[in-house]
């Protein structure tokens, strides 16, 4: 999953000495099976699945990341190519929150796609792309989200370029080492180097070479691989884009000028604007559309498409998005186009309104003597087998208070039952 999910897991060493993970997400898992079972072979699948994730708080404790466990529900669309696939999706996970009985719910796409296009002209390495990519959600919080990003940049050695002089060692001529960043500072570029999108760092068939060399070789072909002005100019570009959103018309435009400002093709934004159409096309309000161009949702999974699903206080439901390279990094033999979304069914329940425990058009059944309950219950069950919603009185109260009760609860009338079975009927 990578992102600030990775920093989530509860991990552990189980009494067999393997590591376990409690599952953070079901699309992995969901993926796994796909690929397992074979069903590969039959594209496009459609998956629906729902259940408890596990994940800690990462050092907040916010009302969000409180819940350290919560039920998630959701989809994954598995051999279909965007842009209609992208809008099936946002429309099923729209039109649930609807049917659910959220109010006014909203849907905020961004792109991630759409980000590594515009960087793609500057050439710079894949790391720093991903560097930068994964970097969004903090540039989108304005000049001081840029700052503390090309801080890290120099931290990590994007923006220093190793002279290419050497040096002498061990009678052998070669490359000068990286000495500047310091070991610390190195491995950490090392890390960023060999972790990629997913997962670990591994310093596997090293050979006879030290960690050390390790270090050294792959922190230097770093450190040389990115022009630095390059380097700053896109991330000046994408400080620029992640900054905008709002109603889609309005960042679409506004994100083409920054573009053709910036000397970069403007058509990339026809990739979100394709998203939205789509998401129309399947029933989504137009009005209940925002884009954002900085959305990050925390998985570094995703390639294309993001959304994020809200209630109209702007409280958060769930979202997703498309990963078409997670089914070759979970072990097949290739790639196919996926997507998916999820809801914390938790928060979901929240955003509904309070309803009365008694369902709208129950039937109140209540004995008409004290004598006469069990010929309320049987009537009762007689109700509920024709495929109504019969509740019982379990009190004795009086008329008035009776009625007074089904009308609050919504109940559309008031069933006497005597001792002999005998029923009369009283609309609320």
């Amino acid at each position: 999953s990578g992102g600030e999910l990775s920093s989530r897991l509860y991990s552990f060493g189980e009494p067999g000495g393997y590591p376990v993970s409690l599952r953070p997400e079901y699309t992995a898992p969901v993926l796994r099976h796909a690929i397992e079972s074979g069903a590969l072979a039959r594209l496009p699948l459609r998956y629906q699945y729902s259940g408890p994730v596990f994940r800690h708080s990462g050092g907040t404790d916010d009302g969000a990341t409180a819940r350290r466990q919560f039920a998630q529900t959701g989809a994954e669309l598995i051999g279909a190519s965007a842009p209609r696939a992208d809008g099936e999706v946002i429309s099923m996970a729209w039109g649930a929150l609807r049917e659910l009985g959220v109010a006014s719910p909203r849907a905020v796409i961004g792109h991630v796609g759409l980000i590594w296009e515009l960087l793609r002209p500057f050439g710079l390495s894949e790391r720093a792309r991903l560097f930068l990519v994964n970097s969004v959600g903090t540039l989108r919080s304005g000049k001081r989200g840029a700052e503390a990003v090309r801080r890290q940049a120099e931290e990590l050695g994007f923006t220093l370029r190793e002279p290419q002089d050497t040096a002498t060692r061990n009678g052998r001529s070669g490359p000068r080492r990286v000495e500047r960043l310091g070991d610390e500072r190195s491995l950490a570029l090392v890390e960023s180097v060999l972790g990629e999108t997913l997962g670990e760092p591994r310093l596997a068939g090293a050979g006879t070479r030290t960690a050390g060399e390790i270090v050294s070789r792959l922190a230097r072909k770093l450190t040389s691989a990115d022009d630095p002005p390059r380097f700053n100019s896109a991330l000046d570009l994408l400080a620029e884009t992640a900054a905008v959103n709002g109603r889609v018309d309005d960042a679409m435009a506004k994100g083409r000028r920054i573009a053709k400002r910036r000397a970069t093709d403007p058509s990339v934004f026809d990739r979100l604007a394709d998203v939205v159409s789509a998401a129309v096309d399947e029933g989504v309000p137009g009005g209940a559309i925002t884009a954002d161009l900085g959305l990050a949702r925390g998985i570094a999974y995703y390639t294309g498409m993001v959304f994020d699903l809200t209630a109209a206080d702007g409280a958060p439901l769930g979202g997703g998005g498309r990963y078409d390279g997670l089914l070759r990094a979970l072990g097949a033999e290739g790639d196919a186009p996926a997507l998916g979304f999820a809801f914390n069914l938790d928060a979901v329940l929240a955003a509904l309104p309070v309803r009365s425990s008694t369902p709208r058009n129950a039937v109140l059944v209540v004995p008409a003597t004290s004598g006469a309950h069990r010929a309320a219950s049987e009537h009762a069950a007689k109700l509920r087998e024709r495929g109504e919603v019969a509740v019982l009185e379990l009190d004795a109260r009086g008329r008035a208070e009776r009625l007074r009760q089904a009308k609050s609860s919504g109940a559309r009338k008031v069933v006497s039952v005597t001792a002999t079975g005998r029923v009369s009927e009283e609309a609320v």
